[in-house]
């Protein structure tokens, strides 16, 4: 005679689980994805319509000029807005970051006395409208006298 028994102990039978739990486990992976894409897609966007910061800053030249045996001083001015003239225009040119020039032109005479002649200070607008040195240089007063009082003077 057999014994068999209507009810197993240990059954594998499938529990089934909510439609709720079903659908939200399946609905997971879909909506990581669809959040993942979004952003990336906002990030391409904002990636492609804003140009990234570029970074801007000043250059500074220092130019040294040797006042000659008899040279006049407005001789050494010519020569000192000549070059600071050139100092900005090559600064500008060679690098397009550079937004303001400063250039500070020193004059130095037999004695080995040094002295600021000029200052040049100017953006890179206000130079593309007036490339002019004479217009944004600041000239110092008693640089002449200094050059020219310690050649003469013997001690």
């Amino acid at each position: 005679m057999s014994t068999t028994s209507p009810y197993r102990p240990y059954s594998r039978r499938r529990r089934k689980r909510p439609l709720t739990r079903r659908l939200g486990a399946s609905f997971a992976p879909v909506g990581l994805a669809i959040l993942l894409g979004t952003s990336g897609a906002l990030w391409l966007t904002e990636a492609l319509i804003m140009p990234k910061a570029s970074y801007a800053y000043t250059s500074r030249l220092n130019l040294f000029l040797a006042l000659e045996q008899d040279e006049p001083y407005g001789s050494l001015v010519r020569r000192a807005n000549m070059a600071a003239r050139a100092g900005a225009q090559r600064s500008f040119d060679q690098d397009l970051l550079i937004t303001e020039v400063v250039i500070i032109v020193t004059g130095e005479n037999s004695d080995g006395i040094s002295v600021p002649v000029l200052t040049l200070r100017v953006s890179r607008q206000e130079w593309s409208q007036q490339p002019v040195t004479e217009y944004w240089a600041t000239y110092f007063r008693g640089a002449q006298t200094l050059l020219e009082s310690s050649s003469s003077s013997s001690f």
